[in-house]
């Protein structure tokens, strides 16, 4: 799905900004990479690299500490293979 918005920039410090509406905004903290093409600018979530997730992963498996991961068991119906 596409959005688009109309905005003007202004100037935050030395530096130029865009306020972006709270439907189009990325969660705090979110890592960005701008690219500038021609005469557009990109804004788009820094791409994670492989080792990145591992640790993300590792982070996500501590927080679960005392907590004992259980496999769910899940229930099939009876199929007929012809």
């Amino acid at each position: 799905m596409s959005a688009v918005f109309q905005t003007r920039q202004f100037r935050a410090g030395n530096s130029q900004a865009v306020r972006l509406p709270a439907h189009m905004a990325y969660p705090p903290g979110t890592e960005l990479t701008v690219t500038r093409v021609g005469e557009k600018v990109i804004i788009q979530p820094k791409e994670q690299t492989l080792a990145e997730f591992v640790e993300w992963l590792k982070m996500a498996g501590s927080k679960s500490k005392g907590h004992e991961w259980k496999r769910v068991e899940m229930d099939f119906p009876e199929r007929e293979w012809k």
